[in-house]
């Protein structure tokens, strides 16, 4: 084991002195043609809807699956919670392992055993299974999730980031908006078995859609190119992960949101509003279903979901917005790739004023029995907060703590957030039946403006915190 560890250390050390022989390097991500870049990006971005998607489409079956297994509408939903920390689980370790082993060895490993799983929940005979299989689902759907902020951070440069990211990151609320509409209507007319056969369609196409993709992980592209320059030797192994090497890969999201502060408080307030956008896909078919206050059929009440999906759309496109008009003249001032990360903060900032308003408003317009229509258009501007929040708080911690230590930092994310998402619609309806649907949503929205200070405080402090860290890389 000592024998394994110093090899382990001196690999390591060998890896840190790699670097590209120039700006122009061929084989560095940046130069690789737009079309290459542009197709790179869209792998995770489509698996990430796919993962998403399935995460939510299963609660329009929900009600098929009580009756079927004899089990509560809350234990029911324990297919979805179970699927969400799941995910949060295994991005803890899919980032980090793609920060040792490279991207693409993570991505086409985890997809396939993803589609397993949910053929798996699709053929259950009895709910403990379902669940199960869903669980491992969530678990090896994780990947996509966590580690598509590191590929595109390989790819792409600090001036582009915001343009090209939030196609990125808009896709872990599209696919749980449209998740809803394609189920409501699919398990009213083929049952629930049905959603997971979508899930299965989509891995397939996504996966041979990946097959060609190359390794935009910088340390796995140089130590590649390095192994090939040097004349193979019949001695020539491979290593295998030391321990210390393995603590590492498992403990540094960890050890990144406890102790830096900027992870831990943009982690806390992003998985607030990851929690509150999860509460809606229980709290949409009390209110709208059958039922519920508005009594919309199955199909009708997931068209309910197109507001929050047409609110992720204006979010990404209020986010692009903000940065064309600001981040261009900031290069002029500071330099290029020397912009101050807290500038990626204007779209948080704007956008957290959205979500303690929309909550109100939909709250309240739904108490008092509105027109659907009130209650549906108040999810919008929550959306649209919602993106923004997640788009800028995720380009400012990738830009601090950059390609090396960011899919770390982006995973911590995702633990918190699908931590608090699997657990908020379990008691969802519990709460919304006990206080009533103003007061609830109230609760929430008062919750959400005390964390709307956090990206204005880190905006003013954030570079004085940044000092004191020992991962950040950006000045």
């Amino acid at each position: 084991m000592a024998l394994s560890s110093q090899a382990s250390q001196a690999r390591d050390a060998r890896s840190v002195d790699l670097d590209w022989t120039g700006p122009d390097d061929v084989d560095c991500p940046y130069n690789w043609p737009l079309w290459k870049r542009l197709y790179m990006t869209s792998i995770p971005a489509l698996l990430c809807v796919n993962v998403s998607f399935a995460s939510s489409v299963y609660t329009s079956g929900t009600n098929d699956i009580s009756r079927q297994f004899n089990v509560s509408r809350t234990e029911s939903l324990l297919g979805l919670s179970l699927f969400l920390w799941a995910l949060g689980l295994g991005a803890i370790i899919a980032a980090p392992v793609s920060e040792h082993y490279g991207r693409r060895v993570v991505y086409l490993t985890t997809v396939p055993i993803f589609g397993l799983f949910t053929l798996g929940s699709g053929l259950a005979p009895s709910f403990v299974t379902l669940i199960v299989c869903r669980t491992f689902a969530g678990f090896f759907g994780s990947a996509v999730v966590s580690v598509g902020g590191g590929t595109n951070a390989d790819l792409w440069q600090p001036t582009l980031a915001g343009v090209v990211y939030p196609f990125y990151f808009v896709s872990p609320f599209l696919g749980p908006a449209f998740g809803p509409v394609v189920g409501g209507y699919l398990s009213e007319t083929k049952g629930w078995r049905w959603l997971q056969w979508v899930i299965l369609f989509m891995v397939v196409f996504n996966y041979l859609y990946a097959l060609p993709q190359s390794e935009t992980y910088k340390k796995t592209i140089l130590e590649k190119r390095t192994r090939n320059e040097k004349a193979p030797t019949r001695s020539s192994k491979v290593a295998l992960p030391s321990r210390a090497i393995l603590q590492r890969i498992l403990l540094k999201p960890f050890k990144m949101l406890f102790v830096e502060s900027i992870v831990l408080f943009m982690t806390i307030y992003m998985a607030f509003n990851f929690a509150v956008f999860y509460s809606f896909f229980a709290a949409f078919p009390y209110i709208f279903g059958p039922g519920g206050h508005y009594n919309f059929a199955p199909g009708q009440q997931g068209l309910t979901f197109l507001s929050i999906a047409l609110g992720c759309v204006a979010g990404f496109v209020a986010v692009v917005y903000i940065d064309r008009r600001t981040y261009p003249a900031l290069e002029t001032k500071y330099g290029v790739g020397r912009v101050p990360p807290e500038h990626r903060l204007y779209g948080a900032m704007v956008g957290s004023a959205l979500n303690p308003a929309s909550l109100f408003w939909f709250g309240w317009s739904a108490n008092a029995g509105a027109h659907w229509a009130s209650p549906v258009v108040a999810a919008v501007p929550f959306a649209v907060g919602n993106i923004m929040v997640y788009s800028s708080g995720a380009l400012y911690i990738m830009n601090s703590y950059g390609s090396l230590h960011g899919a770390s930092a982006l995973s911590a994310n995702s633990l918190l957030r699908y931590a608090f998402g699997g657990a908020f619609p379990l008691f969802t309806v519990q709460l919304f039946s006990s206080l009533g649907i103003g007061w609830a949503s109230s609760l929430l929205g008062f919750i959400s403006v005390v964390l709307v200070p956090v990206p204005w405080v880190l905006y003013k402090y954030g570079k004085r915190i940044r000092a004191h860290s020992q991962y950040i890389t950006a000045a």
